[in-house]
């Protein structure tokens, strides 16, 4: 038999890509979130239910989050190896008669000021992951957090003078505790509420076309605009339209 003709049996194809695997969706059950005036008086409840994935909701996110924080990183630290250190044409001493070790180089990685060796290189860490899974991660996130989320009528107008003092009493009405994080959901950019809460390290501000899922999941509390609410339903709830 032609050796040719031998193939092996049971053994598949190396392929150097990975493997895609189709998350499956659902609608979330609904959750009744509080709404309140921009006074912090109470006006009832709005509906949130979300397309969440399933029992890949866990692993997900987390794959979600890792891309997000792997794909900020600059990759920019860098080392010079022994090559390209300035120096090391002579011989430090002569090779016999010091006592010491023989050296040929003064840029040996051995040596103060010499070559760094396996140091780190300019890198891109960026890694990719698909936009319906992106878009699947950022609702399960935002829906499991539903029973910390207050509904707002709108913060539009309500910091004209653009001072946190201003910003941190509004929410304080609205239930924020002083020193616990604070995600505010606007439905479009809002210079004055991004402006006063600059100064504030645990209050961040996303519009609702720009949700950041680690601002998310390290939220003790997220005040949502009504009209955010609309849009978040309409694009990652169960009725959105699959791109």
């Amino acid at each position: 038999m032609h050796a040719a003709s031998l193939k092996p049996v049971g053994i598949k194809p190396f392929t150097s890509r990975r493997n895609l695997v189709v998350r499956a969706s659902a609608a979330a059950p609904v959750v009744a979130v509080p709404v309140k005036g921009i006074d912090g008086s109470d006006k009832g409840t709005a509906d949130m239910s979300l397309k969440v994935a399933g029992e890949s909701a866990k692993g997900l996110v987390h794959r979600y989050l890792v891309m997000v924080q792997q794909n900020a990183r600059r990759g920019t630290a860098s080392t010079l190896t022994r090559t390209e250190v300035r120096g090391g044409g002579k011989k430090p001493y002569a090779q016999k008669g010091t006592g010491q070790a023989r050296r040929g180089s003064n840029v040996s990685p051995l040596f103060p000021g010499g070559g760094i060796t396996f140091g780190p290189k300019p890198k891109d860490w960026s890694i990719k992951m698909n936009k319906k899974e992106r878009r699947l991660a950022l609702a399960t996130a935002l829906q499991s957090a539903a029973a910390d989320c207050i509904v707002v009528d709108s913060f539009e107008g309500q910091v004209a003078d653009k001072k946190t003092k201003t910003l941190m009493a509004l929410l304080g009405k609205l239930g924020a505790e002083p020193g616990r994080k604070t995600l505010i959901i606007t439905a479009t950019e809002n210079e004055a509420v991004a402006l006063a809460a600059r100064n504030v390290p645990k209050v961040m501000v996303n519009p609702a076309s720009a949700l950041k899922v680690f601002d998310i999941l390290h939220a003790d509390k997220i005040m949502i605009e009504s009209a955010a609410l609309e849009f978040i339903t309409g694009f990652y709830g169960p009725k959105a339209e699959s791109e």
